[in-house]
């Protein structure tokens, strides 16, 4: 791209246009400003000598860059330079001078993946499995190669107006994870919110290729239900919610999405990196699968317990039967041919031994069949909470109440990826009270007792007031009061209310809970981290008539 083009004009006039045309030499010729993000400005340069465009990308001079940061800067540009993919936009040549630093991109004529979604409220899922698939073939080649993008997001996905070629970009801030640790700042955090994994929030270290995989997890989320997982008014409310919530599963957004993409998604996006796909190529192994096994129907119970001769088909059993983990049903249904057998002594002696060896036969084969069964992979979900839970396994749902445990049979070699979400209380109006409780299991082809529990929180905990109200008055009730995480339950805990709840809120060491009478008399109950079950999250609180005070 090419002698084509009409020759440039003159140069910007702007300072950091004129000192790069400087540094780079009289080769090249400065043509316009590209674009200016938060770290670095793009300009097309024209390429005198090869008849070509080019895109420079010039960290900013406005921002007091370290030598560290420049040092990294400079290898992490050249490592990316070694990278050798059909969807990976390539660097030219990395340079500094005239006190800049830049690098040397192909001038690619096309639009990125953030202008498409802006001009559509989705894309169809073919189409976005035709973009997805190499941006995550592009992931898999840098990580192999030691490399992590973190800063996946829509704008950094190209499209060739040209050949439709799909091209991942702008590694300019990707950090090499064989690279020296002294060059990355402790707490220095790069990304986009909207797509940002919460390792990455929070700061942490060890980063590595699971937190592209959850940042393309959000972006293909938002390609086929047109909006990203979690929004906010503030880029520190929607961080927090990565960080905090669970996201909801793509299909309760769009009920014609299939539900193993869906599925495919939430692994994505599950807030442990331990829970998500261990790399790039198992994605794509799952992206294929689903589409090769074709869309899902929901089956429903009646019909599977008349087809009883398939073993690898189950009836959900109530809860309470569930539970036991004793003789269960299929133990007596086995007695029964002995029993039979029993009753054949009154026969002639021909028959008799025929039945004892039909009923031999018969013992084998429950006893093969109890084998199988016994061998068929168990979800024991367990809800430790205050609340009941709603548990979404292969588009069935089940309720575990508060306290309980739910025992349920899964299909042999099948992978797992179910949802479960915390049923909170509700003011007298209807509405939710606290945040929103969710959680993601996750297992491939288990084999035997799976045992899995709904949490208070991954990353952030969180924590149930539960409140018994002795003063004689009804009271409004305020959690983290005082903290950017203040929330009220909109609700008032009625005069003699004994353990009401009002729903989960996140955990911090310094949470407190402040009620408050009608007549402005307040109780603060501060410091509460050491007082919550670990498990379940609640803390007891008892408000007394002398614990009232005016503030």
């Amino acid at each position: 791209m090419t002698a084509d083009v009409p020759p440039p004009g003159p140069a910007p006039a702007s300072d950091v246009a004129s000192r790069l045309g400087g540094a780079i030499g009289a080769q090249y010729r400065v043509r316009r400003l590209l674009g200016r993000g938060g770290f670095a400005e793009v300009y097309e340069v024209w390429d005198t000598g090869l008849d070509r465009r080019l895109a420079v990308k010039v960290l900013r001079p406005d921002i007091a860059w370290t030598e560290g940061m420049l040092t990294r800067f400079r290898e992490e540009a050249r490592a990316v330079a070694r990278l050798a993919h059909p969807n990976i936009l390539a660097i030219h040549f990395v340079g500094e001078g005239q006190g800049l630093a830049y690098y040397a991109m192909p001038f690619i004529e096309g639009k990125t993946l953030g202008e498409i979604l802006r001009g559509r409220a989705a894309l169809e899922v073919p189409h976005a499995l035709r973009l997805i698939r190499p941006v995550l073939e592009a992931l898999q080649h840098a990580h192999e190669r030691g490399l992590v993008h973190r800063d996946i997001k829509p704008e950094n996905v190209m499209i060739d107006d040209t050949t439709g070629r799909v091209l991942l970009m702008d590694f300019g801030i990707a950090k090499r994870l064989d690279g020296d640790k002294a060059l990355t700042q402790a707490g220095f955090v790069v990304g986009t919110p909207h797509y940002m994994s919460p390792e990455q929030a929070l700061g942490q270290p060890t980063i590595d290729g699971r937190s592209d995989l959850y940042s393309t997890g959000a972006m293909l989320f938002q390609m086929i239900t047109g909006a990203p997982p979690f929004e906010g008014d503030t880029s520190q409310e929607i961080v927090a919610k990565h960080i905090s919530e669970p996201p909801p599963a793509p299909v309760s957004r769009d009920a014609t999405i299939p539900r193993w993409l869906s599925d495919v998604i939430v692994r994505c996006l599950a807030k442990r990196p331990g829970d998500r796909f261990a790399s790039a190529v198992e994605v794509l192994a799952s992206l294929s699968h689903g589409e090769t096994a074709g869309p899902s129907e929901p089956v429903a119970a009646e019909r599977v317990a008349r087809v009883i001769g398939d073993p690898e088909n189950t009836t959900p059993l109530p809860t309470a039967a569930l539970r036991e983990e004793g003789p269960g049903k299929g133990e007596a249904a086995a007695e029964a041919p002995t029993r039979r057998l029993d009753s054949a002594q009154h026969h002639t002696r021909r028959p008799r031994r025929t039945a004892l060896l039909l009923g031999g036969g018969l013992l084998v084969a429950v006893a093969l069949l109890a084998t199988a069964w016994l061998r068929r992979p168990v979800l024991f979900m367990a809800n430790p909470l205050v609340v009941p839970v709603r548990l979404v396994v292969g588009g069935q749902e089940h309720v575990v109440p508060a306290g309980d445990t739910l025992r349920l049979p899964l299909r042999r070699g099948r992978s797992l990826v179910a949802q479960w979400t915390a049923v909170p209380p509700a003011t007298a109006s209807g509405a939710p009270m606290g945040v929103a409780l969710r959680g993601t299991i996750v297992a491939d082809r288990p084999r035997g007792a799976l045992r899995r529990a709904a949490g208070i929180g991954d990353s952030v905990p969180h924590f149930a007031p539960v409140i018994t109200n002795a003063t004689g008055r009804d009271l409004a009730v305020t959690m983290n009061a005082g903290l950017i995480a203040e929330q009220s339950c909109r609700c008032r805990v009625p005069s003699g209310g004994t353990g009401a709840l009002v729903g989960y809120y996140p955990l911090f060491s310094n949470s407190s809970v402040s009620v408050q009478a009608p007549d402005g008399r307040r109780a603060v109950y501060a410091d509460l981290a050491g007082f919550v079950d670990a498990n379940s999250g609640a803390v007891e609180i008892r408000i007394d008539e002398q614990d009232l005070q005016r503030q």
